[in-house]
Formats: C-alpha cells, sequence, structure tokens
C-alpha cells in the first residue's frame, strides 16, 4: 500500500500500460466478432426471406423450406445470444477502465490503518491463492498471490522496480 500511494503515477504507468495494451486488443477482437455476428444476423434474415420468397412461388418444396427455415432460425437465435454474451462481455471491460483510480482511492483509503481488520481485508482483496509448499535451501516455502479488488494479481517486478527507484 505504502508503495503504490508513494509512487501513484509510475504504479498508475506501469499497470495502466499493461492493462490497457490487452484491454485493447481483447476489444478490438471483440468488437470484430460483433461486427461479424450482426452482419451474419442480416444475412440470415435475407436468406430466410428469400427461402420464404421460394417457397411462396413454389419453387422450393415444403419439407425443404422446413429445414431450411428452422436452421436458419436456429442459426439466428445462436447468434443473437453470442451477441448479447459480447455486447455484456464489452460493457463490462469498458467499466474496468478506471479500475487503477479506483484501487488507488481505496488504498489511500487505508494509509493510516493500525490493523488488518476483516472489513478493511474483504475491501481491498477480491481473493489469496496459497500454492503447493516447496523446498528451497532447506526450507519450507509457501507461495502466495493476492488477487486485489479491481486490479487483480499484482506482479512481483513492479513493486522490485518501484522499490529501487528514488521517490519523487
Amino acid at each position: 500500500m505504502w508503495l503504490v500511494a508513494n509512487y501513484e503515477e509510475k504504479f498508475r504507468a506501469a499497470l495502466g500500460a499493461m492493462q490497457k495494451s490487452e484491454m485493447k486488443k481483447a476489444l478490438a477482437n471483440k468488437k470484430k466478432q460483433v461486427n461479424q455476428i450482426e452482419r451474419r444476423i442480416d444475412e440470415l434474415g435475407r436468406l430466410f426471406k428469400k427461402v420464404y420468397e421460394d417457397y411462396a412461388n413454389q419453387r422450393l418444396s415444403e419439407s425443404r423450406y422446413e429445414m431450411l427455415s428452422g436452421d436458419y432460425e436456429v442459426e439466428q437465435a445462436e447468434m443473437k445470444e453470442k451477441l448479447s454474451v459480447l455486447t455484456d462481455e464489452i460493457e463490462q471491460q469498458e467499466e474496468q477502465a478506471d479500475s487503477i483510480d479506483k484501487f488507488i482511492v481505496k488504498v489511500k483509503k487505508y494509509m493510516e490503518m493500525t490493523e488488518l481488520t476483516p472489513a478493511i481485508l474483504n475491501d481491498l482483496v477480491k481473493a489469496v491463492y496459497v500454492h503447493k509448499p516447496e523446498k528451497v535451501n532447506g526450507k519450507r516455502v509457501v507461495g502466495i498471490d493476492i488477487s486485489y479488488d479491481f486490479v487483480g494479481i499484482l506482479p512481483k517486478s513492479l513493486f522490485e522496480e518501484m522499490k529501487n527507484e528514488p521517490m519523487e
């Protein structure tokens, strides 16, 4: 917490750069998928109309019409469901764009704490992952990863870099 509060800009820049590049790629990919799905839904609508016209003009048998229209309806429903899921994911990612600022605000809120209470822990930490014990130099060592609210697991290298640099 001390490092985050005292090296706020470096923390924001380092974590922000990492998250922004990953987020931009993921968002671009999802938006591309949304465009493809929307085009396919439109295409399925046109195909369904064409099949209906062919059936109405007796260029298509009833059994063939039922098969094709059923397939198109099923695919269109699947595409709409995928579109809904992707749209929700895009909205969530865009809302997380300001997660670094929210995390820093939380850290500053607890800078003067003298005791780590369950309430503070629940507010700051999303999950704690305890790894399998290992022997290192004859000692039993257990690795722990802490996933913080809004930012997830912070890379150890980020804190090592900040500790080695002079304060601003």
